[in-house]
């Protein structure tokens, strides 16, 4: 199995950058263009001000959500996963190769039911179990997230026989 989620990072991308050119537009229409009392009371700058407040909330939550790019193949003898978080602070790209003979299984970590969401992948060694660092997999729709807990369950199943 394959999973590859490039469209669901780009449309989150567009779908933030056209976010971005309408707040812009909306601040200059509310600021340059004489329009008076669209709503009662309430002057234009103070509401291009909300826009703009509005906005940094947007994308603060967006920032605390921490979409990863992610993709995943099990279909040769090795388990791979490579991610990178689509910031613009954060390019670093990451991969994981975990042989499936020496795969003992993962954790998941969940924060405020699910709303952020991480994997950490374990390993057999011959010193024991080792841990890779969390991979957030927030940015996967409940069927990605299925398939991939799935596909990673029959590689679990089949080392424990």
């Amino acid at each position: 199995m394959i999973l590859d989620i490039k469209r669901t990072i780009l449309r989150k991308n567009l779908s933030s950058f056209i976010s971005l050119i309408i707040l812009t537009l909306v601040i200059i229409a509310l600021l340059f263009i004489p329009i008076r009392n669209i709503f009662n009371g309430i002057e234009n700058s103070l509401l291009a001000i909300f826009c703009g407040i509005a906005y940094v909330i947007y994308s603060i939550y967006n920032s605390f959500r921490n979409y990863h790019y992610i993709y995943f193949n099990n279909e040769s003898d090795k388990l791979v996963l490579r991610y990178f978080s689509p910031n613009i602070f954060t390019s670093k790209k990451n991969s994981i190769e975990i042989p499936k003979k020496d795969f003992a299984g993962y954790l998941i970590n969940s924060f405020f039911m699910r709303y952020r969401e991480s994997i950490i992948l374990l390993r057999r060694t011959g010193m024991g179990i080792a841990k890779y660092p969390p991979v957030s997999i927030t940015a996967l729709d409940a069927h990605e997230r299925d398939m991939l807990l799935h596909a990673l369950d029959e590689v679990k199943r089949m080392n424990e026989k």
